[in-house]
């Protein structure tokens, strides 16, 4: 089906859809079951969502240069294994023109 290689032990952005909520839950991990183990520990977090069905997931691989997260009022874009953590700080990614 497909004919180029997937990395196997990538990050990867699951996204979990409630039933009357807008914006879906983004979790990163590196496949479904730790996903779905994440996803508990936020509804454990959150009771507010511990009835409401989840109506949608998806899955999406992040882009070099071109993936950003916010986290902790600063944003990041994804720059792979260049970084140990995957993300690197976007106002330091302008400026080393990768």
């Amino acid at each position: 089906m497909f004919n180029y290689p997937v990395e196997k032990n990538c990050i990867r952005f699951y996204k979990y859809k409630f039933l009357g909520y807008e914006e879906p839950i983004v979790i990163e991990a590196y496949n479904k079951i730790e996903a779905r183990k994440k996803l508990a520990y936020f509804i454990e977090k959150h009771p507010a969502l511990y009835n409401i069905p989840v109506v949608g997931e998806s899955l999406t691989l992040p882009i070099f240069g071109e993936t950003i997260k916010n986290s902790n009022d600063m944003k990041y874009v994804w720059v792979g294994n260049l970084t140990p953590s995957n993300w690197m700080p976007l106002d330091e990614f302008l400026k080393s023109n990768l």
